[in-house]
This record gives structure tokens, C-alpha cells and sequence, in this order.
């Protein structure tokens, strides 16, 4: 029988689904699993694999008496390649006689703005040729950056002066990102669009695997048999998780009930949950803290709704199962991993 498992990446304003197929001639209906890694902070300076791109927009537009801000130019480029961001850098080029009159923002397919030129609107230079990186060492427009450009040659790297574009991390890149770009004087001068440029590196990607087998000497699935459900997820990216932002929920079919006891019966664990990882995973497990169940009908919204007190030994009202394990899961070679798992019996 083939079954599927449900990823979830939750990403600060977005989220996007994994499904994969894992196959038991055990296991009768679909179980999902939920790894939600909201709000990917990502480490101050991780190590990042460049991903699909850079994606271009050249078309050569001119902005000014025509795109005041009140109805600006309106410019896209359009990312074919699903994949979670871990850091994204936007590349601006444009011929400008009073470059600072120039307001420019990107909005993620999401609907995430940043505002990347906001003013003040007073330096007195020529032209852009920027990446805007919030990694740089300057704000744009300031410092090293107080010269006039070519249009031609590298850029140099900036941060912005309004947002910061660590605000798209975790959010997946695949649709149309759009350029708000206007003049703020538009009856003094006019400026020229060179190009746009999204710059995207992957950051945490989490899938996961699922066993299902008979626990104890039976050999065949059937009531008032326990069986032993495990799931492994596995960082496949090339940047590690948000801290303490992996949330595992697990609903439980009806026709199972969850065992709140020794998982292994005297074995090495003692708890009703095991969780193992490998070697360089980087995460914390600790019971009482994080594990958590729910007897609600529908999926809880985050661990703090997880909220209800199984008794002692089956207990039939547990519907979801949740976890959180702390710190961040790291990248690396082998892929890091980790592994939850739990009873439970067949009614």
C-alpha cells in the first residue's frame, strides 16, 4: 500500500508543502506530519549553497515624469524554481542625475515588502550600480558609497536603507517578484532602469521519512496489536533551521490509540516519546519540555496549543501528538538527521 507524509515549512510569512511517499502493507490509512520551521532566523553567518539564478530583468525602462510615486513603474521577474530562501541579495542598476530621488522597493510572491531606497532623498550623485546585502559593510548612499557610479562594471554591496531582505528568509522563492521603483522629484529629472537582479542561496530544507512496524513478537497488524511509528527528518538544505523552530505534530488516525508509557518497556528509554539524532544534528531534546498532545479535532496552531494531559497507559483522546526539540538543526555531510517515535495500539 503506498501512503504519503506531509512536510510543512513554515516559513515568516509563508509556507510550502513537501509530500512524500513512503510505502507498509502494515499501515492502512494516511498519517501527516507537520515540520514547521516558522520564523527562520537564520545564523548571523552560515554557510549557504548559491541556488538557481541569478534571475534578470534588463529590460531598459526609463522612471520619472512618467512613474511619480503616486504611480510609480511597476517592473517583475518571475523565479521558476521552488526552494526555501536562506539569504536572498537584490542587484539595482540605474543612470540617474540625482540618484537619491529614486524609491525602490521588492515584494515577494508572498506579498513581503522591503524597501531598499527611502530616503532621505538629498545625495547629489550619479547613478546606482548596488547589491543590496544586509551582510554589507555600508548603507547605501553613505561612506564608501558617497561617489558616482558607472552603470557598467560591478556593483558595489550596500544595505538598504529601509528594510532589511532577511525578512524573505524561509519563504519559498518559486513565483513573481515585483519592483515598486518611482521618482520623488519627478520635474527635476529623469532616471533609466539597467537592470534587477535576485541573488538567492537555500537555506534549512526538511523532509521527512515513515516507518510503521508491529512492536512485540506478532507478526501481522491487527487489533490489539501495538505497533512502533517512527518518523526521521532529514536537513537536505544547505543552511541549518531557525533556532528552536522545528515543530513535529503528528495526528493519530481513529483507529489507533497512543500509548502514554514506556515506549520500549524497560528498555533505554523511559518516556512515551523517543527522540534520536545524528551526529552534527545540533538539537536539544528534553521530555517534559517538549513534547506536548492535543484531543482536539483539528490540527492545534502552534506547541502552546498543544495542550492536553494523556492518562496513563492508552489513552484513546490523544488526536495529535507534538514536539519541538530546541537550538538549530544544522547542515553537513552526511545529511543530519533526527528520529521521533511512538506506540500505539490498534483498536
Amino acid at each position: 500500500m503506498s501512503n504519503w507524509a506531509e512536510i510543512q515549512l513554515e516559513g515568516r510569512r509563508a509556507r510550502r508543502r513537501v509530500r512524500l511517499q513512503y510505502s507498509d502493507a502494515r499501515c492502512a490509512r494516511v498519517w501527516r506530519c507537520i515540520v514547521g520551521a516558522a520564523a527562520l532566523a537564520f545564523a548571523s553567518a552560515p554557510s549557504y549553497a548559491q541556488v538557481g539564478g541569478p534571475y534578470i530583468n534588463t529590460t531598459i525602462t526609463g522612471y520619472g515624469a512618467t512613474s511619480p510615486c503616486a504611480s510609480p513603474l511597476i517592473m517583475t521577474i518571475n523565479v521558476p524554481d521552488s526552494f526555501a530562501i536562506g539569504d536572498l541579495d537584490v542587484r539595482f542598476v540605474a543612470s540617474h542625475n540625482w540618484r537619491s530621488d529614486t524609491n525602490l522597493s521588492v515584494t515577494s510572491p508572498t506579498g513581503t515588502t522591503v524597501g531598499m531606497l527611502t530616503g532621505p532623498y538629498t545625495t547629489n550623485l550619479n547613478n546606482y550600480n548596488v547589491r543590496f546585502d544586509d551582510e554589507a559593510a555600508i548603507v547605501v548612499d553613505t561612506g564608501a558609497h558617497l561617489v558616482n557610479q558607472s552603470v557598467t562594471g560591478p556593483p558595489m554591496s550596500v544595505q538598504s536603507e529601509g528594510g532589511v531582505l532577511s525578512d524573505f528568509d524561509g519563504e519559498n522563492a518559486q513565483g513573481l517578484w515585483t519592483f515598486t521603483i518611482c521618482d520623488t522629484f519627478p520635474a527635476a529629472d529623469n532616471g533609466t532602469v539597467r537592470a534587477l537582479e535576485l541573488f538567492f542561496t537555500e537555506g534549512a530544507r526538511l523532509t521527512a521519512t515513515n516507518s510503521v512496524s508491529v512492536y512485540g513478537p506478532e507478526s501481522y497488524g491487527v487489533p490489539g496489536t501495538d505497533v512502533l511509528y517512527s518518523v526521521t527528518v532529514t536537513n537536505e538544505g544547505d543552511g541549518p533551521s531557525g533556532v528552536d523552530s522545528i515543530l513535529f505534530i503528528d495526528d493519530l488516525p481513529p483507529e489507533l490509540e497512543f500509548y502514554n508509557g514506556d515506549v520500549d518497556d524497560g528498555g533505554p528509554e523511559t518516556n512515551a516519546v523517543s527522540f534520536t539524532q545524528s551526529a552534527g544534528a545540533g538539537l536539544t531534546f528534553t521530555y517534559a519540555s517538549d513534547v506536548a498532545f492535543s484531543n482536539a479535532g483539528a490540527a492545534p496552531a502552534s506547541f502552546a496549543a498543544c495542550t492536553y494531559s494523556p492518562s496513563p497507559g492508552y489513552d484513546p483522546d490523544v488526536t495529535y501528538v507534538c514536539i519541538n526539540p530546541k537550538g538549530a538543526m544544522q547542515t553537513g555531510a552526511p545529511d543530519p538527521t533526527f528520529t521521533v517515535s511512538f506506540r500505539t495500539r490498534i483498536k
